[in-house]
């Protein structure tokens, strides 16, 4: 029997800092008085697998070497409500600076106070482009299993946008990337997974995709409709996809995206599936489960035939 990722249990009293973050509950804590570092509780209530979504992007990062803020499974001891917790990626001194301010900073004319986080169309390949190209590394600790030729924020960053393709992710707007400031700016570890995966796919269209009559209703269709958050242009209609994405960024440091690249085709199925199957199936169905790992399968055929 597989064994299933730990689950972190959090009580609400030891929090210490409580926010709203648009509908999803948070707060921060210590799991000890003295600890140094602070740790993010994310509520899970709405159950659309916002909690296994990040759980799955965090070990996927983790095999393929992309810098990533680390997440468990967790949950509430008195509520008994699930969730993810993950460590303070920006504790003192350092602060977390987010895209949409690094883009006004580059351009007071950037739209960074707008509240909207999708359609907005400055937010192109070629400005991001240059705001990453001009960050440093992410922290050393991030970058241990970086593949070797990786040796820019600008190469990083494409390493993000492979792994949006891979998990569907289309969160990755200008306040869910950034960069880690003290003296210098550094590429901050990608963060904030939880809208990836089809993790609210109602389990009707899932049986569909997976199992349907209609050939044209399948997982490889539905793969194609991952959109991203960027634009190939301002003037531009519609964002890119999140393959269209990578392959932009990969134009510009091409020996970086084959670098991640090299190290996907490394990624077995069984590797995928001992991830995914670690899920406990209180979190995750079967069928969810299955959906999910071909999802994963069909995505990665897509980044290696680029």
């Amino acid at each position: 029997m597989t064994e299933t990722f730990p689950i972190i249990e959090v009580d609400r009293e030891s929090a210490d800092d409580l926010e709203q973050l648009g509908t999803k509950r948070k707060f921060w804590f210590r799991h000890f008085p003295d600890e140094a570092v602070r740790w993010l509780f994310k509520a899970e209530e709405r159950d659309t697998g916002e909690d296994w979504a990040e759980k799955i992007a965090c070990e996927l990062c983790e095999r393929l070497g992309i810098p990533h803020a680390h997440y468990e499974l967790a949950v509430e001891t008195d509520s008994q409500t699930p969730g993810v917790v993950c460590p303070n990626i920006a504790p003192p001194p350092l602060t977390l600076v987010l895209g949409n301010q690094l883009l006004f900073e580059r351009d007071p004319a950037y739209p960074a106070k707008d509240d909207r986080k999708y359609g907005v169309r400055q937010h192109s390949v070629d400005v991001v482009i240059e705001a990453v190209g001009k960050l440093h590394m992410p922290p050393t600790p991030y970058c241990q299993k970086l593949p070797e030729q990786i040796d820019s924020a600008l190469g990083v960053f494409t390493g993000y946008l492979m792994l949006d393709a891979l998990i569907a992710n289309q969160d990755r707007h200008h306040q869910n990337w950034g960069a880690l400031r003290s003296d210098v700016s550094m590429l901050a570890p990608s963060f904030d997974h939880g809208a990836a995966l089809a993790r609210n796919e109602p389990e009707t269209k899932r049986e569909r995709r997976l199992h349907g009559p209609d050939l044209k209703y399948n997982i490889e269709n539905f793969a194609k409709k991952a959109s991203s958050s960027l634009y190939g242009a301002e003037n531009a209609s519609r964002p890119l996809d999140t393959l269209e994405a990578f392959r932009h960024f990969s134009a510009s440091c091409p020996a970086s995206a084959q670098a991640w690249l090299r190290r996907l085709s490394s990624l077995t199925r069984d590797a995928i599936e001992s991830i995914v199957d670690c899920i406990p199936a209180s979190r995750m169905s079967t069928l969810t489960r299955e959906f999910t790992i071909k999802l994963l399968m069909v995505n990665q055929g897509r980044l290696l035939a680029v």
